[in-house]
């Protein structure tokens, strides 16, 4: 029986379906379909209805089924029976690909940004693939266009744009907002499925606020099905431990975590793969790709596939395949959140910086995972994740395998919170409050965290030190200072318009520095800050002011022994018999000589004599001026190819002609004058960009010019006034 007819009846019943009855009817066909066709015969609905159903589970061109499903919990319970790992679909697509019947290839303007600029770029498929174990055998090469694609089977390409899914979502929020910073590239809908030419987009409707309740429920139960807890990876070299059954169920379980990682965690980095892997390819993804934040909306997906991994990682075992995983994605997420933050435009929304700042904290806060934390992902409660979570003893090894998350990782977040201090300085105080509680959670953790800092200390200043810090240096130290070089390649130099990071030109540890960089220095000055911006909040703010006690607190107690180092080489100082209340001393007062701001002068804290509102609108438009000007980056004075040079104009002779009448005698002159004008202008500007020279209105917004120029209007209006009323009674 040919399946041809049927599989076209099913793509336009897929197609036409826009209600939850529409949509529940096209599940059932499809699923009759599936079941009544043996695999050989069920190509044609993989070649011409898979790609429509594709279409409109994910919504690229309209509202998904997946968000008509939040509305409605009968359409959602029937979505995941029918998505699910055990459904109708993979059941058949599983099938089809045993006997391997059909291949796709994915639209490369939809893969990670770093991957399509190697595609685009005459390299060894063997060096990518050696590189990034995900385009292993997935690499093929088109003679015609001459250009290397990746090729996948039906579960493969499924995955694919799965994982794609939020990353779309995810850019299509970003670009109605009205701080999206940077645009990524094109991301136009059109042709979504290039294999497929007959399918086509019109693109989709921005700001539609996407519903990831029963997307996470799918990832869950995709994680559970297609990454299990393996236990020891097999070994394909000993006869004695290979077992085919479990060698394919670890590569499809590293293929799923490693297209979840390369499209969420990685993406648009500039630094996609570690500093000794990326070298061997001989590009510099940095001049293409750029300093761009990651994409928004990833952090819910990303914090379920972290808390799987971490939740089912035994550490005793060093060939679990879910600690190979672990290992595998600490780099991308530690760049994915440093990103996150440092990248965060000013002016923008803290909401996606909180979620990833709680990805951040659930990450480093691994013993805490119960199987409670996964039931709101089960569609069912029958089951859950499997095992017992025992990590208590365990928790050592993990702090100082991931001592960065713990100590850098801080000292950048101070850095970013200095830049949002005035905006929200509640989300900001909650979340350091948050931080420090769980640093200081513990004694033994503070202890260690100290410990290892003067450990690194010693060894690098050359020390003499004891037996136990040579154990501790021999095992974790080199690492740290490996991971320290590779995590953040690129980052540290970046401008994150905080002067403390913009000077910093070496790699270092900085939570107990004692500089001014150090987290201690930062969190003095963010609670001088924090609580002048909180006696500025209109209302009762006794809460918030409890908060910041609570955050004084735990900077003594995690910094005990550096304050009182502090207060043992300061000198005494003769006592100030003046009285001085506690909102005089956390007063921002003006810097004393030799203690200047040396950042960026638009970006420094708003002071006293600013109208607050004022100096931050005019912040943003002198941003817009500068991005419209181009004055924003660098441009060389000398052998530049983009400064024009002089330019010579010939007349011919029928050109030239006599000028008759006034009118065209003004025209000429007006042209002159304004062709002078614009000249002198494009002079200006290019003397502005040599220099290095920034529109800077922010100088407007002071509070002794703001009221000169408030004045003059209040006594124009009343000269006006006054002179109304003298007309009225007959003054002149």
């Amino acid at each position: 029986m040919d399946s041809s007819t049927p599989a076209q009846d099913l793509a336009g019943a897929i197609q036409a379906a826009a209600s939850p009855s529409q949509i529940a009817a096209a599940i059932s066909a499809v699923s009759s379909f599936l079941r009544r066709h043996p695999s050989d015969q069920s190509r044609p609905f993989f070649s011409l209805a898979f790609p429509s159903l594709l279409q409109r589970i994910f919504g690229f061109d309209s509202i998904s089924w997946l968000e008509l499903a939040t509305s409605d919990p009968d359409l959602s319970f029937n979505l995941f029976s029918f998505l699910g790992p055990h459904g109708p679909l993979f059941t058949s697509i599983f099938s089809v690909d045993q006997q391997s019947l059909i291949k796709y290839i994915f639209p490369s303007e939809r893969l990670p940004e770093w991957i399509r600029f190697v595609l685009q770029n005459p390299i060894s498929g063997d060096l990518l693939a050696s590189a990034s174990p995900l385009f292993a055998s997935r690499i093929k090469e088109d003679e015609i266009q001459n250009l290397n694609q990746i090729q996948l089977n039906v579960f493969e390409y499924y995955i694919f744009w799965f994982a794609y899914y939020p990353v779309l979502r995810g850019a299509a929020s970003d670009l109605s907002g009205p701080n999206s910073g940077p645009s990524r590239p094109n991301r136009k809908l059109e042709n979504w499925v290039s294999s497929l030419p007959f399918i086509s987009t019109t693109g989709r409707k921005p700001g539609q606020k996407p519903e990831s309740s029963l997307y996470l429920k799918l990832l869950y139960s995709y994680l559970k099905a297609f990454v299990p807890k393996i236990g020891l990876i097999p070994y394909r070299s000993s006869m004695l431990s290979y077992s085919i059954n479990s060698d394919k169920t670890y590569v499809q379980a590293e293929f799923v975590i490693n297209t979840l990682l390369q499209f969420w965690l990685v993406d648009n980095d500039f630094s996609p793969l570690p500093v000794q892997e990326y070298q061997k390819l001989g590009f510099s993804f940095q001049n293409w790709i750029g300093k761009n934040p990651p994409t928004p909306g990833l952090a819910e997906p990303i914090k379920l596939l972290v808390n799987y991994l971490a939740f089912n990682t035994n550490s005793s075992e060093e060939n679990n395949a879910h600690k190979v995983f672990d290992e595998m994605i600490k780099r991308p997420l530690y760049r994915f959140i440093l990103r996150s933050f440092l990248y965060c435009p000013i002016g923008a929304s803290l909401k996606n910086a909180n979620q990833v700042f709680n990805l951040w904290i659930s990450y480093i806060e691994p013993w805490k995972l119960c199987e409670e934390d996964f039931n709101e992902f089960e569609m069912s409660k029958e089951n859950g994740v499997e095992g017992k979570r025992n990590k208590e003893d365990l928790w050592m090894d993990y702090v100082l395998d991931n001592y960065l998350f713990y100590s850098s990782m801080v000292v950048h977040f101070l850095e970013f919170t200095h830049k949002f201090i005035h905006s929200d300085v509640v989300s900001v105080v909650q979340m350091v409050s948050k931080i420090l509680d769980v640093l200081c959670s513990s004694n033994e953790l503070a202890s260690l965290l100290r410990q290892v800092d003067i450990t690194y200390r010693v060894r690098k200043t050359g020390s003499p030190s004891n037996y136990s810090l040579d154990k501790l240096y021999n095992k974790y130290i080199p690492s740290i200072c490996e991971q320290l070089k590779d995590w953040e390649d690129g980052l540290s130099e970046s401008e994150t318009e905080v002067p403390f990071l913009n000077e910093r030109k070496d790699l270092d540890l900085r939570l107990f520095s004692q500089g001014e960089d150090g987290a201690h220095n930062l969190l003095h000055l963010l609670v001088i800050h924090a609580e002048h911006e909180i006696h500025l909040l209109p209302g009762d703010f006794s809460k918030l002011l409890q908060t910041l006690d609570s955050i004084k607190s735990r900077i003594k107690q995690l910094f005990r022994d550096q304050i009182a180092k502090t207060q043992a080489k300061s000198p005494p100082q003769k006592i100030n018999k003046k009285p001085t209340n506690q909102t005089e001393f956390f007063t921002p007062r003006r810097p004393k000589q030799g203690n200047k701001y040396r950042g960026d002068w638009m970006r420094r804290p708003i002071s006293t004599d600013e109208v607050a509102w004022l100096a931050r609108v005019l912040i943003r438009v002198s941003d817009w001026l500068n991005c419209y000007l181009a004055l924003d980056r660098n441009v060389e004075s000398n052998n530049n190819a983009d400064v024009a040079g002089l330019t010579f104009v010939e007349l011919k002779g029928d050109e030239v002609r006599q000028i008759n009448g006034f009118k065209e005698a003004f025209w000429l002159l007006f042209t002159h004058v304004f062709s002078w004008f614009v000249v002198i202008c494009n002079l200006v500007l290019g003397f502005m960009r040599r220099r290095g020279m920034r529109v800077n209105l922010r100088v407007l917004a002071s509070k002794m010019l703001v009221g000169v120029v408030l004045l003059c209007i209040f006594l124009m209006v009343i000269s006006r006034v006054f002179t109304k009323v003298l007309g009225l009674f007959g003054f002149s």
